[in-house]
């Protein structure tokens, strides 16, 4: 009777051969991976998701990759962005066209002001008609100098007359309603005062120093500076051609250490290679056709709509592929007793998650959603 332990028959280079300290190394490595990758999607939600929703949709992906669809002509970056939707995002990617109304300084502090002007008595606190009446005609007047900006634009952005601070309105629009600080009066006819809308509404945030640290990598500050988001970009994409080589640039040079590293841990775990392999590659392979979507995003009509819509999908496949390396290689570090440890950890992981959704995530997604809902009210 053979009474011989049994051979191990684990490859010399399977992970499980490490020293314990080398293993749990690796193993805080990973969660550690875990933990990183979830603030990413937090950082997504705030730069691309819609107000209320956890992560981009595939309209979100449209807006940010392909641009506005209803866009009948091509735009310059400028005019997309402040007559863009106020629902949307608050970002370079979104709409920037709150900046005349609810985001602008002392939007209600204004509308009390015009109010009390407009109120008969001129005492006490403004009724809520009042108040509703001043905010109609305020908002009218902001949006005849987002008009007016856009009218300059598109009669070709002459820089004489940005450096003037004199533009003179199209007939059709020689009636619209504007803030009277922005009009003049230059030999019988009604200029409108460019430099300082943009000053007033724009540059308080977009230059050096200014109310928003991120917007002010993004100057407006001098018809230099403003020229580049003048230019007419002929696929109309919401991202420019800038930041989009800059992120591709990010992703594949972090992204793809990040999934090679991960994905060389779980080749060398004791599954087998059917699964193994196919699972090791997925994320790099996946990430560039992601990426790949990212471009093709640009090309005019339908085709690019589908290429934008298929980046969530791309996106949650890496994603699946990269919690797959992370959760097979941990299970594959350890013996039972190292099995159950994790698996306790997950549960409490997966407990301590739904809670933060059902405590924390779900009602500020519902508040966001209600203050945008009533921005756009506003």
């Amino acid at each position: 009777m053979n009474t011989s332990p049994p051979l191990d028959t684990t490859p010399p280079w399977c992970l499980a051969r490490l020293p314990f300290a080398a293993r749990l190394t690796l193993a805080c490595f990973l969660v550690s991976v875990g933990i990183g990758y979830c603030s990413a999607l937090v950082q997504l939600h705030f730069q691309h998701a819609s107000p209320g929703e956890l992560l981009p949709t595939p309209k979100d992906a449209v807006r940010t990759f392909h641009g506005p669809i209803a866009s009948s002509e091509p735009q310059s970056r400028l005019e997309m962005l402040i007559t863009a939707d106020e629902s949307l995002p608050w970002n370079g990617s979104g709409q920037m066209s709150a900046a005349f109304t609810t985001r602008s300084e002392g939007w209600k502090a204004d509308i009390r002001q015009l109010a009390r002007t407009l109120s008969a008595s001129r005492r006490g606190e403004p009724s809520p008609e009042e108040l509703e009446k001043a905010e109609t005609l305020l908002r009218q007047k902001r949006l005849g100098e987002r008009d007016a900006l856009v009218a300059w634009i598109r009669a070709g952005a002459d820089k004489s007359e940005y450096e003037a601070d004199a533009f003179c309105l199209p007939p059709e629009r020689d009636n619209a309603p504007l803030t009277e600080e922005f009009v003049e009066q230059q030999n019988g006819q009604r200029t409108i005062k460019i430099r300082s809308i943009l000053e007033t509404r724009c540059v308080r945030c977009h230059q050096e120093g200014g109310d928003d640290a991120n917007a002010s990598n993004y100057k407006l500050d001098t018809y230099e500076n403003l020229s580049k988001y003048l230019k007419v970009e002929k696929s109309g994409p919401a991202m420019s051609l800038e930041k989009l080589a800059q992120t591709t640039h990010v992703h594949l040079l972090a992204f793809s250490m990040l999934y090679m590293l991960t994905g060389l841990l779980l080749s060398l775990t004791r599954y087998p290679g059917w699964l193994k392999i196919p699972l090791a590659i997925t994320p790099l392979f996946v990430q560039v056709l992601d990426i790949a979507c990212w471009w093709l995003a640009r090309l005019p009509g339908d085709l690019g709509v589908r290429f934008a819509e298929a980046i969530p999908l791309t996106g949650a496949i890496v994603a699946v592929g990269l919690l797959l390396h992370i959760v097979l290689t941990l299970f594959d570090l350890f013996d039972r007793w190292g099995k159950l440890f994790l698996l306790l950890l997950f549960v409490g992981a997966g407990f301590g998650a739904s809670l933060a959704y059902t405590q924390v995530i779900h009602p500020y997604l519902q508040a966001e959603a209600r203050l945008d809902h009533e921005l756009r009210k506003e």
